[in-house]
């Protein structure tokens, strides 16, 4: 059996060293192990630092195109069962796809996800921010739409599920949420391990959605719009669905109303086309104001009060 673990790079030159050897470590007597590394055109001393593991890794060299790109990359020329995605800032815990890879064999199962840990650093020290635990719970594809997460460190994909999905590249903040989405999309099994199974830095880089909040509302009303076409045939048939893209899109309308006023209305468009003549229930005030005025009015008027 052979595991593929794919690590996309771009000017990681001060973390990646601890990212491949945690990827190292995670050789076992049950497996073989591939360690992909995609130096997506960095700029600093990634290559450098990469050349010492030309010997231990298959190192790729490419024209800056992205994380998903890299990602891409990585997988279209892996050999691996199963796939495992680790950011050039992130740790596997040692043993980790020793327990997930049983995982998937004995439940046959396509997709495994764990536990994680946030840390940083400081002088040298690894310091723990945050445990995440637990389970996906209810229906998976309306949790993982709606807010469950895990780094892709924590998580172990067969490569048969691989196969059939695509890293997107019109998601540049929660690719990797929408990955694990399209998995569940595709009837994959999702079975979960408990414990710590990776450390996700948040210092270092933080994230995409904290460093750039329009960013990040951008593409979770994208990924709403594109979720809406792979449900609407389900909406009238499970009202659980149809909820949870009311909740993303009011999401979004509350925060367009402060950044972007062209999307601000396109979210209040779909939404209304989801469920017409639409009434908010858990606002008194928006209530109605709708009742009064209609739902994009008393959205207007709301966001005039947001504003000033």
């Amino acid at each position: 059996m052979l595991v593929s673990i794919i690590i996309p790079a771009y000017n990681a030159a001060t973390t990646i060293e601890a990212s491949i050897q945690s990827a190292l470590k995670q050789k076992g007597n049950n497996f073989d192990l591939e360690v992909i590394i995609i130096d997506d055109g960095s700029t600093d001393e990634t290559p450098g630092i990469l050349k010492k593991y030309q010997n231990h890794c298959i190192i790729i060299t490419q024209p800056n195109a992205g994380v998903s790109a890299a990602r891409q990359t990585g997988f279209e020329i892996s050999k691996g069962q199963f796939i495992q995605y680790l950011d050039s800032d992130d740790l596997l815990i040692k043993g980790k796809i020793a327990v997930q890879s049983k995982a998937l064999i004995v439940q046959q199962a396509d997709i495994v996800y764990g536990d994680f840990e946030k840390f940083y650093e400081e002088n040298g020290q690894l310091i723990i921010k945050e445990l995440v635990k637990g389970e996906v719970e209810n229906d998976p594809s309306i949790s993982i739409f709606k807010s469950f997460w895990r780094p892709p460190a924590a998580t172990l994909y067969s490569r048969s599920i691989a196969e059939k999905i695509k890293w997107s590249t019109t998601l540049p903040v929660i690719q990797d949420a929408r990955y694990l989405l399209d998995a569940v999309f595709m009837s994959g099994k999702l079975v979960y391990t408990p414990g710590v199974q990776a450390k996700y830095r948040v210092n270092q880089k933080q994230s995409l959605s904290q460093r750039n909040s329009h960013a990040f509302i951008k593409d979770c009303f994208t990924n709403a719009a594109e979720v809406y076409l792979i449900w609407k045939d389900e909406l009238k048939f499970q009202p659980e669905k149809k909820d949870a893209l009311i909740d993303v899109l009011r999401f979004c309308i509350h925060e367009f109303s402060l950044l972007d006023r062209q999307l601000f209305n396109k979210a209040i468009n779909l939404l209304l086309k989801i469920s017409p003549g639409y009434i908010p229930e858990k606002s008194i005030s928006l209530k109605v104001t709708s009742q009064l005025f209609g739902y994009r009015n008393a959205e207007r008027i709301a966001g005039l009060k947001r504003r000033f």
